[in-house]
């Protein structure tokens, strides 16, 4: 009787410890929240930014033709170097900015698996950058719930009248 109780308790925790891996409710995706913004208040009427030194069909990160002051775009970290790199081109201008950033992976849960998690530790940028803000260093799956409302990692002044 006690080795049928075993068997039976055996089978019930085993059951209980089986995951099928759908249940991932938590975001894995991590994007920089980037809002790019004109200077003077003039219109973005196009932009387009790629990953630098990314010329292909397959390598534009985002293309809006929609007239605004401001764009919000999430942008993807690289994953293999400490630094990445975008080439921006906005009105018919083309300019590049680079942030630098260290990464770890982080385990979000065991349904969802690892995610990557950066922190911006510096930027440069070309001349149609006037200059870029970070409001949150921090860059990781949260920061797309950010976008939702209204959040950004860093703002984009570009530079797009002439002197």
């Amino acid at each position: 009787m006690l080795f049928r109780f075993t068997i039976f308790l055996f089978a019930v925790v085993l059951l209980l410890s089986c995951n099928n891996g759908s249940n991932c409710y938590e975001s894995s995706d991590t994007l920089m929240v980037t809002v790019f913004s004109g200077n003077n208040s003039t219109k973005i009427d196009s932009i387009l930014i790629r990953g630098f030194k990314q010329t292909g069909t397959g390598d534009t990160l985002d293309y809006s033709t929609v007239a605004d002051t401001v764009k919000k775009i999430g942008l993807p970290l690289n994953l293999a170097a400490d630094s990445t790199g975008f080439v921006v081109y906005a009105n018919g201008k083309a300019g590049a900015f680079w942030v630098k950033h260290t990464m770890e992976f982080r385990l979000i849960s065991q349904s969802c698996g690892f995610a990557p998690y950066y922190k911006l530790t510096a930027s440069k940028q070309s001349p149609l950058i006037d200059s870029i803000r970070v409001f949150d260093s921090n860059v990781d799956p949260k920061s797309v719930e950010n976008y939702e409302t209204n959040g950004q990692n860093i703002k984009v002044y570009l530079h797009l009248t002439t002197p």
